[in-house]
């Protein structure tokens, strides 16, 4: 199936969550539960991956995965690792060969530690929050038509970073973006046991205040539930920064922002791992997806200007 033809079959589910933070579930005809897959996690707790970096010195923008289970392993954009000589995001969603290795683009989101705490990386249990994930889906555009290859602006990331740790009042010696996620780990523990991943759904789209910050849609109903968590807590960290606003947007704007996603522009790359990386422009849209065997595994979408929306 064609993207723009999965894109507009996209439905919207009943709202779950309240507060800071609402879910509405996504349903769409691309769902497809053929293809074999592992998470990062998945592959984490069978022993089946190393991450680690791509040699004894290290590079910032690239580690090494060594995958050694008998099935593909899926590992998304904005994936958190951490450990090694300073910890790491995906720029983009990578899936990686059974019984292979490879390198993988990433960026520093530690910008003061450039020395090792542990020998491999392990998953820190969050994705990077949606204002970084935002900005690296356009770097990511514009890097494939620059290079071929979804590089970040390393600059451009630490001074998101440095601006959340100030914008969320935490303190951290080497800049850590995790440090926000550990000073607010109450309340976002508190609102990923409150919002369930939404029933019979393969997606979702999140909303704080008046604004849509963004959605998430997988090629099978599975995967968002294992993605859940570390999803809601990178969406839930920025709307927490609107606590004072409950999140009110309705299922009838989120359809009509929806209806928008076909016509924006689609430009296919070859992915570093399988498949191919599909990046989403617009005005105010930016995103991507992986598609592998025309199935398309992950999408991502945010709104530059999410009033907008």
């Amino acid at each position: 199936m064609e993207l723009k033809e999965a894109l507009s079959s996209l439905e919207v589910q009943e709202a779950c969550g309240r507060d800071v933070l609402r879910v509405y579930g996504l349903r769409w005809s691309a769902e497809d539960e053929q293809l074999r897959y592992v998470t990062l996690d998945e592959a984490l707790a069978g022993d089946q991956v190393d991450i680690t970096e791509v040699d004894r010195g290290g590079r910032v923008p690239e580690l090494k995965v060594v995958n050694r289970g008998e099935t593909m392993l899926f590992i998304m954009a904005g994936e958190e690792l951490a450990g090694a000589k300073q910890n790491r995001v995906m720029n983009t969603s990578i899936m990686v060969k059974p019984k292979s290795e490879q390198n993988i683009p990433v960026s520093c989101v530690e910008a003061g530690r450039w020395a090792y705490r542990s020998p491999k990386f392990r998953s820190s249990g969050a994705t990077s929050h949606r204002t970084l994930r935002m900005m690296m889906a356009k770097q990511m555009s514009a890097s494939y038509k620059l290079s071929g290859s979804p590089r970040s602006d390393q600059g451009e990331v630490w001074a998101e970073i440095e601006s959340k740790l100030q914008r969320m009042g935490s303190r951290s010696p080497s800049s850590e973006l995790n440090q926000v996620y550990r000073d607010k780990k109450e309340k976002l523990d508190e609102i990923v046991e409150k919002i369930q991943a939404p029933e019979g759904c393969c997606g979702a789209v999140f909303v704080s205040g008046n604004r849509i910050l963004g959605l998430d849609v997988f090629d099978k109903q599975s995967t968002l539930r294992k993605m859940w968590p570390k999803l809601l807590r990178g969406y839930a960290v920025d709307a927490l920064e609107d606590a004072a606003s409950q999140a009110d947007v309705s299922a009838a704007r989120v359809q009509d922002w929806l209806s928008s996603l076909p016509r924006a522009k689609a430009e296919r790359h070859k992915s570093p791992g399988l498949g191919d990386d599909v990046r989403l422009q617009a005005d105010d849209t930016h995103g991507g997806a992986l598609i592998v065997e025309n199935s398309p595994v992950h999408v991502e979408v945010f709104c530059d200007d999410p009033a907008k929306a």
